[in-house]
């Protein structure tokens, strides 16, 4: 029997669709999981002879891989992925390959980079995003580290990545963890977008008192348009979904949990200096979501409306719908701004651009937004932000009175919308010429002596303001 093509180790969900997505493509696949009852139930299911091999043991898997060994990690982030590279290594040769698929931070990914490089192994640390369905049926790939590593993957990558109007949906990203950094900015946006269609949810609730059928139809409706996106066509689902005739939504507990990602985003945006609140609120929104308890205590001293009274149910659908648009297309913008900051002052060299031509199909925040900033980048030459904001400047202008309709209604009723707010008040800002942070840096020099510039001539100053000291 001939040594397979390439190897999977971990067959949780993900490791599982991508093993059978490789297999799909004529490749012979070998798999091993830690658990040997996993791979057993797995080869009950799934195993063709031809296709897939099982295996029991590291030793047993890494020698059934044909030279240079590719192997493709399913596991989760942080010491877990350690712990399978250091079982993995005595048994490599230089030149094999080893992927991180899981949500590895990039400074991890940098680091394991180094360490294996020295040791003449490449390195490949990629995001990969999509769900299961997309492990599957075609994933969007985010790769970094080892440039010789991802040439001995890109055949592979391109032929299991989903594709948009043929073009395969992965890409490299620079060295190091610059892949992971990608897939953690994706997942950053993904909190926004998926904050402010929950926000836009409680408010047609709150103000229309619509149901979920109406929510559902209203979603449905949107996705048709310029809201066209993975995650409002499903929210439509969800809306709808019923379970023994209920609706299955009612019944979900109002806790949302999170595995770090959006956090790291956050993060990524303080060490850099790069404003990203919108993802900052999204990643709050869920710590606040956690606070059930203390949600349900203080919910006695709540000042929130219980009707909307008399409104205009169009203009408040519409300022919904243009609102949610605007507050997305703000999420994508900020994290094309942090991805192209983190680009130059962390020195993985890659072009911000090439992240939308990867995120056109098969992610979790594929949408129309993403293909027709991908064509405007495509189209000009210039700073990536900045392109994108001429593309959609009219949308902006033309929306804008809806968006601040939203967010008032939402004031006036007392339902929380930190991310569309915030959304609004960060386009506000960045649009602005002026802001009040001359305020700021004089109250700082009046109790810090911390200095401050002037309009009028060069150089840094500070006063005593009058108080004679």
């Amino acid at each position: 029997m001939r040594e397979s093509d390439v190897g999977v180790y971990g067959l949780g969900a993900m490791g599982e669709g991508f093993a059978l997505n490789l297999a799909s493509k004529g490749l012979r696949v070998s798999v091993y999981n830690r658990t040997a009852e996993r791979t057993r139930e797995f080869v009950s299911r799934h195993v063709k002879e031809d296709q897939i091999k099982p295996t029991y043991s590291v030793e047993e898997f890494v020698k059934s891989l044909d030279r240079p060994r590719r192997i493709f990690v399913f596991v989760k982030a942080g010491p877990a992925v350690d712990e399978v590279l250091s079982s993995l290594l005595p048994h490599l040769e230089n030149g094999d390959v080893i992927v991180d698929c899981g949500n590895s931070h990039f400074r991890d990914s940098d680091r394991r980079h180094g360490e294996l490089g020295s040791k003449s192994i490449e390195f490949v640390g990629m995001g990969v995003s999509g769900g299961y369905e997309g492990a599957l049926r075609g994933p969007s790939l985010m790769a970094g580290g080892s440039i010789r590593g991802y040439s001995e993957l890109e055949g592979v990558l391109r032929d299991i990545a989903a594709k948009f109007q043929g073009d395969p949906c992965a890409g490299y990203f620079g060295p190091g963890g610059g892949g992971h950094l990608v897939k953690t900015v994706h997942n950053g946006i993904e909190y926004a977008l998926m904050g402010a269609v929950a926000e836009t949810y409680h408010l047609l609730k709150a103000a229309l008192r619509l149901g979920n059928d109406e929510l559902s139809d209203l979603f449905r409706d949107w996705s048709r348009g310029e809201l066209s996106s993975f995650l409002v066509e499903a929210t439509a689902e969800v809306l709808a979904y019923r379970e023994g005739g209920e609706e299955l939504l009612e019944k979900v507990l109002d806790v949302a949990e999170q595995k770090g990602t959006g956090i790291w985003t956050s993060q990524l945006s303080l060490e850099l200096g790069v404003s990203a609140p919108s993802i900052d609120e999204a990643v709050h929104y869920r710590f606040v979501s956690a606070m059930k308890d203390l949600r349900s205590k203080y919910s006695r001293h709540s000042c929130a409306l219980t009707s909307g009274g008399k409104l205009d149910r169009e203009e408040v659908i519409e300022s919904a719908k243009r609102s949610l648009y605007l507050s997305h297309l703000s999420s994508y913008l900020q994290g094309l701004t942090l991805l192209y900051e983190s680009s130059k002052h962390l020195r993985y060299g890659f072009d911000p651009s090439e992240a939308f031509r990867v995120w056109r199909a098969g992610c979790i925040i594929r949408s129309r937004i993403v293909e027709r900033a991908y064509s405007a980048f495509r189209s000009s030459e210039g700073e990536r932000p900045e392109q994108f904001l001429e593309e959609f400047s009219g949308d902006f202008r033309s929306g804008m009175v809806y968006w601040r309709n939203f967010v008032v209604l939402a004031v006036q009723l007392g339902v929380p919308v930190p991310v569309t707010s915030s959304a609004l008040n960060w386009f506000n800002s960045i649009t602005s010429r002026w802001i009040a942070a001359n305020v700021v840096q004089a109250l700082r020099d009046y109790f810090g002596r911390h200095g401050f510039y002037r309009v009028d001539r060069p150089g840094t100053f500070t006063s005593n303001w009058g108080r004679g000291v």
